[in-house]
């Protein structure tokens, strides 16, 4: 059976204290019993010494009365004597208190306990001696007890004897009881805990010895646990690389992995080989073959991010996972990156060497649930990236590895589209219902490829909004219409122009700034130019969007809500952005014909001019379109009835030659 410090500790005081109280005990109680005794003698010594005295000086027992006085003398004196009588057997001849006057005799008993003997006794009696004559009498002097008064005294004795006899032991014990568990008690079981679970180190501790032991075991612990990390290190990290190996790749694909399947969340796993590196090694050497991984390994650890995971698996082999990227393109443009950065050329001691990299990728779940098949399935796809000539990345499925390279491909193209000025802005008319003049224009961007001809926004606008290159290009887009605007001015075309503008772009807090800057600079009337928006704007519902939005408005440019009732459709935000013309989706318009189709675009034109707002009908294509449309008072409308979008010079001559 084992007991811990608490206990021992616990158990040693109680033994000690209940060692010295039972010697107390034993004492007191001696103590109190001899000092029963030195009453009960004194008590004998006076009546023997009263008894005595009358003896000598009594003749008759009418001398008696002649010692009253002196009796009472006595008995009120002693604290211990109630009252003095004198019996002749049991004839009452004198008594000090008349309430003592009967007496029941007692068998006088010897008894060692003297404390007990004088509690029990009533009183003590000493015979009277006196000569009538040749006649010996003998008289009962009795001292009756007074017994309160011996209780009393004795319990006064106990409260003096228990203050200075037992209650300080009792309080030096429990300060030497204190001593001993915060300087011994408690640091021995601080160094146990430490010595168990080695997790919190103690303070040092007052006492020396203890303390050398607690430096010895903090000393002993700290070199065992860099040991530990060492050892843990070693093996799970590359030596040459310092790089993580595989079997910390292991570690990591598993967590990762569990953690994948909970959150539902793809992840991608790159399997990256040096191309040539043999070459290297043959030429010039092992040695320079290892600087070079370690410089390659240097260059991970500083182009990826903290979330992104690095392994170095084979001689030339590593193993890159990535977690966060928001698309396809965006994992490709970490990728080029990685390309990018490895085939710059290196010096090894002198020595000038160019390297790339062929790098193949899998994903979790759809390429592979566990380390096997997507370690399998990257080494696939790399081997297909060195077929095609090295230098190159490939997934592990074809026709996503037909997707990502012609989304890279058109991202390329787009961005030299715009250095090339291969886009083209197309106006589409807005007509007034009620009096058919041409009031306004949409303008639409256009890419002229000279490969492949005419590209609607569709095709490539999308991509723009994901890379973010619509920040460019809506750029381009704005100082193109301020220009054109210009130009139809100088020109008496005088009609508002709207612009598309995406939701990133609105995201930028200085948006509606840069833009009222250049409608003064240039000096347009703001309510010539009309900002559409479309619904998706309002799920972002950003602090910079309502702001940029509350500026434009204010200043005087009117916003236009497009498509509305397709996509994020919500009454509320309708009353808390400031709309100035609601768009009716050409997809409604189809069906104005139709009971329920009808009742839908009557609902929106009522909903909109309810509001305070104007409607434009989208898509309007027929005569019965245009007349339903002014029959239900609806405001404006746009589309291949009126006209197509038409490029600049285009649209100036349809609006000079146009008829109304």
């Amino acid at each position: 059976m084992n007991i811990n410090i608490k206990k021992l500790n616990l158990i040693f005081f109680l033994f000690i204290l209940i060692s010295l109280y039972s010697i107390f005990s034993y004492y007191f109680y001696a103590q109190e019993n001899k000092l029963a005794s030195v009453i009960l003698k004194t008590l004998n010594n006076n009546i023997i010494e009263t008894s005595y005295t009358m003896s000598k000086t009594i003749k008759s027992s009418d001398d008696i009365y002649l010692f009253k006085a002196q009796l009472d003398r006595n008995s009120a004196n002693d604290d211990f004597i109630a009252a003095i009588a004198v019996f002749d057997n049991n004839k009452l001849l004198l008594t000090t208190d008349p309430s003592y006057s009967t007496i029941n005799f007692q068998i006088n008993q010897k008894n060692k306990d003297f404390y007990r003997e004088l509690l029990n006794k009533q009183y003590i009696e000493n015979e009277l001696k006196y000569y009538e004559g040749k006649n010996v009498r003998k008289l009962k002097l009795i001292y009756f007890l007074e017994h309160d008064e011996l209780n009393a005294h004795f319990t006064r004795n106990r409260i003096d004897y228990l203050t200075y006899f037992g209650i300080p032991p009792i309080i030096i014990f429990i300060f030497i009881f204190i001593l001993i568990r915060n300087y011994i008690s408690i640091p021995l079981e601080k160094l146990r805990q430490y010595a168990y679970y080695n997790n919190v180190v103690p303070k040092a501790f007052k006492i020396s010895e203890l303390e050398a032991i607690r430096y010895s075991m903090v000393d002993t612990f700290s070199r065992l646990d860099t040991e530990k990390k060492e050892l843990y290190l070693m093996a799970r990290t590359d030596s040459l690389s310092g790089l993580s190996n595989r079997n910390s790749l292991d570690e990591y694909l598993e967590r990762l992995i569990l953690t994948s399947k909970r959150i539902q969340k793809e992840f991608a796993f790159l399997y990256l080989d040096i191309d040539h590196f043999k070459s290297v090694n043959d030429s010039l050497g092992h040695n320079i073959g290892d600087e070079l991984l370690q410089s390659i390994s240097s260059l991970f650890k500083n182009i990826l991010r903290p979330s992104d995971f690095v392994a170095r698996i084979g001689g030339d082999e590593f193993v890159i996972i990535i977690q966060d990227y928001d698309s396809y393109f965006d994992l490709s443009t970490i990728i080029n990156r990685i390309q990018k950065e490895l085939s710059k050329n290196w010096t090894i001691k002198t020595n000038p060497i160019n390297i790339s990299c062929s790098i193949g990728i899998s994903f979790y779940p759809k390429d592979g649930e566990d380390q096997i098949d997507l370690m399998k399935n990257a080494d696939i796809a790399m081997y297909e990236a060195k077929k095609l000539g090295r230098n190159q990345y490939h997934f592990f499925t074809e026709k996503l590895n037909q997707t990502v390279q012609k989304t890279i491909l058109l991202d390329r193209d787009m961005r030299l589209a715009l250095k090339n000025n291969e886009y083209q802005l197309f106006y589409q008319p807005k007509i007034d219902l009620e009096s058919s003049k041409i009031i306004g224009v949409e303008a639409l961007i256009r890419w002229l490829s000279p490969e492949s001809g005419i590209i609607g926004p569709n095709n490539f606008i999308p991509l723009a909004e994901e890379n973010n290159f619509i920040q460019e290009l809506g750029e381009w887009i704005i100082d193109e219409v301020i220009r054109q605007y210009i130009q139809w001015r100088n020109k008496n075309i005088d009609i508002s122009i709207s612009i598309n503008v995406s939701a990133k772009q609105l995201l930028k807090s200085n948006f509606s700034e840069k833009l009222i800057s250049k409608l003064n600079i240039n000096k347009i009337d703001a309510s010539k130019i009309d900002i559409e928006i479309t619904e998706y704007i309002f799920i972002q519902n950003s602090n910079e969007t309502n702001s940029n939005l509350k500026k434009l408005h204010d200043y005087g440019i009117s916003i236009s809500l497009d498509d509305f009732g397709t996509g994020y459709s919500s009454l509320s935000y309708l009353k808390k952005f400031p709309i100035t013309y609601l768009k009716i989706d050409k997809s409604f318009l189809d069906d104005y014909n139709t009971k329920e189709g009808a009742s839908f675009v009557e609902t929106i034109v009522k909903l909109g001019q309810t509001l305070n707002m104007k409607i434009i009908a989208e898509g309007v294509e027929e005569i019965e379109q245009v007349e339903y449309l002014s029959k239900i008072k609806c405001n404006q409308y746009q589309g291949y009835f009126c006209s197509k979008p038409l490029n600049a010079k285009d649209f100036e001559e349809f609006y000079l030659n146009r008829k109304i």
